[in-house]
C-alpha cells in the first residue's frame, strides 16, 4: 500500500501543520495566562503537553514491536529511553529520588542490549530504513540537542541582563523541546500507517 501519493502527502501537510499550530498555541497560552508556577515552569501547559506526548510515545513504541516483531529490539529500547525522559520531566514530583527509577530503566536497557545483541543490527537497519524514522531522528536532534544549545545562559546574556533573561530563555527552550516531542509523535503516526494500518489493509 502506497502511503506517499500526492493526495496523501497534501493531507499530511495540512494535518501536521494544524498539529504544529496547536503546539504553538499551547506555548502562547502559557505566555498569556501563566499557571501557578509562573511562566514555563514545571506546572505549565507546555510542560504538561511534553509529558503527555512522552507518555503516548512510550506506549506506542512498546506496542510497535508487537505489531512488527523484527524491529522489537530497537522499538523497546526507544520506548525505555523515552521513559527515562518522562521520568526526568516528572522529577519535580520526586526531586531527590527520580534518579533511582532512571537507573533501573538503564539497567533494563543494558540487559536488553545484551540479550538481543545479535538481533539489534538487523532491527536497527529495518527501523531506520522507514521514512518515519526521519521524523523520529529529527525530533531527537531538536529536543535533546538544539533545545539544550538554545538554553545556554551565556547565549541569552548576550542580549539580556542577568535579571531578566530567564523568562525568554525558558520560553524558547521549552517551546523548542515541545516541538521536538511533536516531531517524534508524528514519527509514531507515520510508523502506525506503515506497520499497523498498512498491514491490515494488505491482509
Amino acid at each position: 500500500m502506497n502511503h506517499y501519493t500526492p493526495l496523501k502527502i497534501a493531507v499530511r501537510v495540512v494535518v501536521y501543520s494544524l498539529f504544529i499550530l496547536g503546539l504553538a498555541e499551547i506555548v502562547m497560552l502559557d505566555a498569556m495566562f501563566p499557571l501557578v508556577d509562573g511562566y514555563f515552569g514545571e506546572i505549565s501547559r507546555t510542560e504538561f503537553s511534553q509529558e503527555f506526548i512522552l507518555l503516548l510515545l512510550v506506549i506506542f513504541y512498546m506496542l510497535l514491536g508487537n505489531w512488527h516483531r523484527p524491529i522489537k529490539p530497537v522499538s523497546t529500547i526507544i520506548a525505555l529511553f523515552l521513559l527515562i525522559s518522562l521520568i526526568r520531566e516528572l522529577n519535580f514530583l520526586i526531586p531527590t529520588w527520580w534518579i533511582y527509577p532512571v537507573l533501573l530503566v538503564l539497567a533494563v536497557i543494558s540487559w536488553l542490549v545484551w540479550r538481543d545483541f545479535s538481533k539489534l543490527r538487523k532491527a536497527t537497519m529495518e527501523f531506520f530504513a522507514q521514512p518515519a524514522s526521519v521524523w523520529f531522528f529529527s525530533g531527537i536532534l531538536v529536543t535533546f540537542v538544539f533545545s539544550r544549545l538554545m538554553g545556554r545562559s551565556k547565549f541569552w546574556l548576550l542580549m539580556y541582563d542577568e535579571s531578566n533573561y530567564r523568562m525568554a530563555k525558558a520560553a524558547v527552550e521549552e517551546s523548542i523541546e515541545l516541538m521536538g516531542y511533536g516531531l517524534m509523535l508524528l514519527s509514531a503516526v507515520e510508523f502506525a500507517l506503515v506497520y499497523f494500518f498498512g498491514k491490515k489493509r494488505d491482509e
